[in-house]
């Protein structure tokens, strides 16, 4: 079967469910905002016992302290007491491993969770991984005042669910945006770190001041159970098994999409050896190194340092996230749009901007003196802020360089997200078992210089272009991919209704014969083709490479429309 008859076969299946209601074309939209706000309580759920655990041990926080009895910490951690009451002095080890924990867990459920999603798809995978994400939130609480050994487990386990977020990302970024729409969607799917951090720090220090340190889990469960059941019932994998996706909204997310795409076999040693992608994994872990201490210990900066209130440090902490979303924004569109710029140009501007600039204002902040809380507050925040620009830095030359190949350069950047995060887990305790401004100064100049070390190297070595790697074989002779694309993309899904309903039923699976077989109407004989385009797909660079990089970018290689196996 060729190509093109099978991208046929899709074309006839997509109307199999009928449409109800198209909710004015803009159900992709819709999809797009769930995906990112089931990422966002992924990690909601994690990020919220940073606030919860400020809380934990503080025993001043307790109901049952009083300042005129000689009490000791096992006063506050008696079996007798109820949850919230309960306050647990971890240590600074323990402190470091309950955050590591996590790390471990994303590090450890990579391949599984990655194959699993192979293997039955996004919607299946991620009701998987947000149940698991509700089981954990929900036991948190209860594992913290029963065994350390046991809340290290849940905590691992709870890890797990943050394995595969960039596939995730990248199935429904290239399954259903428009090839036009692809920046607002991976900016909004991207923004799920964001979006996470300004729902649950201000949320979180106000249930655990006012509430209890445990309500701030048993209210991400019950988020999270809900975003959940919203997934299960409205997610689909695909556009064409929607309900409420019309034939013109289908035919405006299709449209210009290479469903032939083949990536091959990477070339490992090529890619391991390549200078220009190294550069992008050093900038990746200096990235997270530092993005680890804005999402677990700025609130606790604020606190220990600034004398703040824990809810308001919490929300203090959600603004630099706010700032990173709308920066993320500004960084994809500038680096789309500059016209005076080359590739490599807008890279290392965007890098710099976010690794320079966060790493000077972090200097900044090391040299205010400690009383100076206001100012550390407004420096620091500035700081976290800036590395939003990096949307345009070391990630979008990830694409410009790999290509089809970027699953595999992203699927080590995924690895090193993790060990970064594991990392600064022990570094930043570490160095501040006081919690003492000096000691945060030394962090302070640590990262700096990691952040500013590392943008160098980026921007001497990156590319902005593709490497030689990346070039596709030459076609064999009669072979035009144009002219399959363009046939591939030329049914109206409409057409077919009533003789795929009929097909439909008689085969009683998702999976029809091919067109012009079994009583079933060919593609020639039911619509005319559009006239495919006249170009040269040699030297004229196609609309589709945009959407196919940003889809191998996230790692996806689940195409717009799913094609039976050839």
């Amino acid at each position: 079967m060729s190509l093109a008859s099978a991208a046929n076969m899709v074309d006839a299946e997509v109307q199999v469910r009928p449409t109800s209601y198209s909710c004015g074309g803009k159900t992709r939209f819709i999809v797009m905002t769930q995906g990112a706000l089931m990422l966002a309580i992924l990690m909601s759920s994690i990020v919220c016992w940073n606030p919860a655990m400020i809380v934990l041990i503080d025993v001043e926080s307790s109901p049952i302290y009083d300042p005129n009895l000689n009490q000791t910490a096992e006063d506050f951690n008696d079996p007798s007491l109820g949850i919230s009451e309960r306050r647990i002095p971890y240590t600074t080890v323990e402190k470091s491993t309950l955050f590591a924990g996590i790390y471990v867990g994303a590090l450890a459920g990579v391949v599984p969770m990655n194959w699993i999603h192979a293997r039955v798809g996004t919607r299946k995978a991620m009701i998987l991984i947000g149940s698991i994400c509700v089981i954990t939130t929900a036991l948190t609480p209860i594992a913290a005042i029963i065994d350390f050994k046991f809340l290290v487990v849940v905590r691992i386990c709870q890890g797990v669910t943050l394995s595969n977020p960039y596939p995730v990302i990248g199935a429904i970024a290239s399954t259903w945006s428009a090839i036009s729409e692809a920046g607002i969607f991976v900016s909004m799917l991207t923004g799920y770190l964001q979006i996470s951090t300004i729902f649950t720090m201000p949320i979180s220090g106000v249930i655990a001041s006012e509430l209890g340190w445990d309500a701030v889990f048993y209210v991400h469960a019950a988020v999270g159970a809900v975003l959940v059941l919203f997934w299960t019932y409205n997610f689909r994998d695909e556009p064409f098994r929607h309900h409420n996706v019309s034939d013109n909204e289908f035919n405006r997310i299709i449209s210009g999409k290479d469903l032939n795409a083949n990536v091959g076999r990477p070339p490992y040693r090529k890619i391991f050896t390549d200078i220009h992608i190294w550069v992008v994994w050093i900038a990746t872990a200096a990235n997270f190194l530092v993005a680890q201490f804005a999402i677990t210990y700025m609130p606790m900066f604020f606190v220990y340092v600034c004398g703040l209130d824990v809810s308001i440090a919490s929300v203090i902490s959600a603004v630099p996230f706010l700032m990173q979303f709308i920066f993320k924004f500004v960084a994809g569109i500038g680096a789309d749009y500059i016209p005076y710029l080359s590739e490599v140009n807008k890279v290392r501007f965007f890098n710099t901007l976010a690794f320079w600039g966060s790493g000077i204002l972090m200097i900044v902040c090391a040299l205010i003196p400690p009383g100076n809380a206001l100012a550390s507050v407004i420096t620091l925040g500035a700081s976290m802020s800036m590395l939003g620009f990096n949307s345009g830095g070391f990630t979008k030359d990830a694409v410009l360089v790999a290509k089809q190949h970027s699953p595999t350069v992203m699927a080590v950047m995924q690895v090193i997200l993790c060990l970064s995060l594991f990392a600064g887990s022990y570094i930043v305790p570490g160095v501040t078992p006081h919690g003492t401004h000096e000691q945060y100064s030394i962090i302070f100049y640590i990262y700096a210089g990691v952040l500013i070390i590392s943008n160098l190297i980026f921007c001497i070595f990156c590319s902005g272009k593709p490497a030689s790697w990346t070039v596709p074989p030459t076609p064999a002779p009669g072979h035009s991919p144009d002219l399959e694309r363009a046939n591939a993309h030329s049914v109206a899904p409409s057409a077919l209704r009533s003789a795929l309903k009929k097909v439909s039923v008689q085969t009683g699976t998702d999976t029809l014969p091919r067109p012009g077989m079994n009583g079933t109407a060919t593609h020639a004989s039911i619509l005319k083709p559009e006239k495919p385009e006249t170009r040269d797909s040699a030297t004229t660079a196609s609309p589709v490479d945009i959407g196919a990089d940003i889809s191998a970018f996230f790692g996806n290689e689940r195409l717009t429309t799913r094609r039976p196996t050839l």
